[in-house]
């Protein structure tokens, strides 16, 4: 497997804003974290850029000198999120190790990565018509890693069940991505490390029982 090159930039994007300076880049940064935070927590059309800048402790306004809108700064969240994982993925799968070992490693990646980024992604599916015709050619850039990535845990997942068509491991990955997905709507009183181990639990074990032999059931008598 191949690293993939990520240019999450493009024509027009604003991918890094215009934090010229290292204080720009910190208060960026804090507006990005508290984006984040707050479209998870509340959702996107109920977060205005006033409520933004007020926990990254800038003016509404003063937002503007790095995202043109609300909108751009969520293709922002998404795009780094995506760039993020896909760098991960390729130092998970460019190191040596036995493919349960890279399956498992790649599983605990992902599971950080949903209680970070929490439902950013059902945020964006929801807002996605909304978005100007540049966030959705910089979003469609992700959607091929997305499709790359998943082709690559595929392969992997034939690697550690070798008995699986390669149809059959893509509809398991497609359910586990989802069941990892759900996290966001979850609301529970589990600590993040006990539900950490709970999702990777359930991941790594629907993962691999596939094609172990089920006991018969019937009916009792």
């Amino acid at each position: 497997m191949t690293a993939v090159e990520v240019d999450a930039g493009g024509d027009g994007g604003r991918f890094g804003g215009h934090a010229k300076t290292e204080k720009g880049a910190r208060r960026r940064d804090a507006i990005v974290a508290a984006a984040s935070d707050l479209f998870r927590e509340r959702g996107f059309r109920a977060t205005s850029l006033d409520d933004i800048g007020a926990v990254a402790g800038v003016s509404g306004p003063a937002i503007y000198r790095y995202f043109e809108s609300k909108h751009d700064l969520l293709a922002t969240l998404i795009e780094e999120a995506a760039v993020a994982w896909r760098v991960t993925v390729d130092e998970v799968l460019n190191t040596e190790a036995p493919p349960l070992v890279t399956l498992e490693r790649l599983i605990d990646a992902a599971v950080a990565l949903e209680l970070k980024n929490g439902n950013l992604r059902g945020v964006f599916q929801q807002e996605f018509r909304s978005l100007d015709d540049d966030a959705r050619r910089r979003l469609a850039r992700i959607a091929r890693i997305d499709r790359v990535t998943m082709a690559e845990w595929v392969h992997l997942l034939c690697e550690v069940r070798p008995g699986l068509t390669d149809e059959e491991a893509r509809a398991a990955v497609t359910m586990v991505d989802g069941m990892l997905r759900s996290v966001a709507s979850l609301h529970t009183g589990v600590d993040r490390a006990r539900l950490a181990a709970v999702m990777k639990d359930m991941a790594l074990g629907g993962l691999l029982a596939l094609g172990d032999p089920r006991p018969a059931t019937g009916s009792p008598a």
